[in-house]
């Protein structure tokens, strides 16, 4: 019975090839069998599975500007509409028929390949010859801008390894590549600050961003919507993992991508730039086995730096740590690590609810921004689970009153909440140009009068000299070299515990803590008087003293 039907089943695959080659030679275009003619994986990742069930067609071969089509209705309007698509990202289409039975068979390559990526980032390949000028012979803006020069007009291609090779040279934390009308412009954000340092002919991008697309796992025919992707570098022995972000703008497609390079993530607790008051007050809090901490600033203060700093810290073999992050940045092995699916509903709340479950003893929760996550996390914290969480506010005044504007019970609060800290990320004086000066007497009483008791008792407010950078080839010529917290600690002591319970604003837990508290600024100006700074940066950072 099993032959017969394989005999069967020969014969109509066979009919249907033949028909497919027939209706080949009537359209005259090619007949491909993909029992014989696999598809490209470059090919399925170029155009979604459900586009091709929609279309009947499967991609067989693509490389950056031509693509190899296999159809099997070639007079089907969803067909001629792909067809439109295509031709307006610039490519050359070959398109050819192909059986039902073979169509299938496309489809099934589509599952293989989706089990092959589960999971998978993809490296990029840099060349060899792109690294080795980058890292021995560019040690300026400028000369970085005449290498692109002369690649643009010798091997475009390449402009991406320069990029990209660029960035790691100068320690760069993102990279924005922005189309313009005639132009695009290549811009790093070193230390804080972005820099423009490459532009090139708006008529090679599009070679750039679909190399940049295919690598990052995204849908080279998806023009108008955003997208998210991520691939990684075997750089000098060492994995550096890319996040990716597109944008559609008035003049094409935006990317900024994130440059996440282990060594800059993960810090010891004790490189963050606490000063010793603070790091007795933060290590005394993360050690207690309950309790809420938080971490309050604006996106890019440094805040899942510090918070992997204390899990790091308090890892051991004895105790479970999990977390829900948005996404997982790192790694890091002991930990479990969850990522969210806001698309599947599974929200910061929902795993922190499943993570109870679990029997863990920390909990770090990416981000506390509504009603459900707030009161979830008092609850764990006040159920036996030490919680770590960032909360957006100004400063640590402000964890407080927005935890109350979340609805959470304030006679909860006290018994939850065991420390707040706020933060920024200063720039610090480049070594290499540093050079001290006294500052003028106004200066010098502005400096004094905004310090606390507890941080003049630390310094000589007679012999007061501030430093600054005069610019060198180390330091890109801004003066500065690296980034160092300052920091703003709020502990709960029982007599900020019976505020609370009034539902107090930020003035009047100021004045509840004022004579033991130094605010960012305060610390900031701390660190320019220790010649780790400037005044003109923490101002910049925090505002005018």
């Amino acid at each position: 019975m099993n032959n017969f039907l394989d005999k069967l089943k020969k014969l109509r695959r066979e009919q249907e090839e033949f028909l497919a080659q027939k209706l080949a030679q009537k359209f005259n275009v090619p007949y491909f069998n993909l029992s014989i003619t696999k598809p490209k994986t470059s090919a399925l990742e170029f155009l979604p599975k459900d586009i091709a069930e929609k279309t009947k067609t499967i991609p067989l071969e693509y490389t950056g500007k031509n693509i190899v089509l296999g159809t099997v209705d070639p007079l089907s309007s969803e067909f001629k509409n792909l067809l439109n698509d295509l031709k307006k990202n610039n490519l050359t289409i070959v398109w050819g028929i192909i059986s039902l039975s073979s169509f299938n068979e496309g489809l099934d390559e589509y599952q293989i390949l989706k089990l092959k990526k589960f999971q998978i980032v993809k490296t990029l390949e840099i060349d060899s010859s792109v690294i080795k000028t980058i890292k021995e012979e560019i040690t300026r803006k400028e000369m970085l801008q005449e290498f692109c020069r002369q690649l643009i007009k010798d091997n475009p291609f390449l402009l991406l390894d320069v990029i990209v090779a660029g960035a790691i040279k100068f320690e760069v934390s993102d990279i924005h590549i922005e189309p313009y009308e005639n132009k695009v412009y290549v811009r790093y954000r070193i230390d804080g600050l972005l820099h423009e340092v490459i532009e090139f002919p708006l008529e090679i991008y599009d070679v750039i961003k679909s190399r940049l697309k295919i690598i990052s796992g995204m849908l080279l025919n998806i023009t108008d919507k955003p997208q998210d992707g991520r691939f990684s570098l075997i750089y000098e022995n060492g994995n550096i993992d890319f996040r990716v972000s597109l944008l559609p703008s008035t003049h094409g497609e935006s990317f900024v991508i994130r440059v996440l390079i282990f060594s800059q993530i993960l810090k010891n607790l004790e490189e963050l730039g606490l000063r010793n008051d603070d790091y007795e007050i933060l290590l005394r809090n993360i050690n207690q086995p309950n309790g809420l901490i938080l971490n309050t600033g604006p996106t890019g203060s440094g805040k899942t730096t510090t918070l992997y700093a204390i899990l790091m810290k308090i890892k051991n073999p004895n105790i479970k740590i999990i977390t829900i992050e948005n996404p997982v940045e790192y790694k890091i092995e002991g930990i479990t690590q969850v990522e969210i699916d806001e698309k599947k509903n599974f929200t910061f709340a929902e795993a922190l609810r499943s993570f109870l479950r679990h029997d863990p003893d920390v909990i770090l929760v990416g981000e506390i921004r509504d009603e459900d996550t707030a009161q979830t996390a008092i609850q764990a914290s006040l159920t036996g689970h030490l919680v770590l969480s960032t909360l957006h506010t100004n400063d640590s005044l402000g964890a407080i009153p927005r935890l109350l504007s979340l609805k959470v019970n304030p006679k909860l609060i006290p018994a939850a909440l065991r420390l707040v800290i706020a933060q920024r990320l200063v720039r610090k004086i480049c070594p290499f140009c540093l050079e001290e000066y006294e500052p003028p007497e106004d200066i010098k009483e502005k400096i004094i009068n905004n310090l606390p008791l507890r941080l003049k008792e630390k310094i000589d407010t007679k012999k007061i000299t501030l430093a600054h950078g005069l610019g060198c080839e180390k330091c890109f010529n801004s003066g500065y070299k690296g980034r160092t917290g300052i920091f703003e600690l709020l502990e709960i002591t029982p007599e900020l515990e019976d505020l609370i319970y009034k539902q107090p604003s930020e003035t009047e837990i100021y004045e509840a803590v004022k004579n033991k508290f130094v605010s960012l600024k305060q610390d900031g100006i701390y660190k320019a008087l220790n010649k780790i700074t400037t005044l003109e940066e923490v101002e910049r950072v925090v505002g005018l003293i």
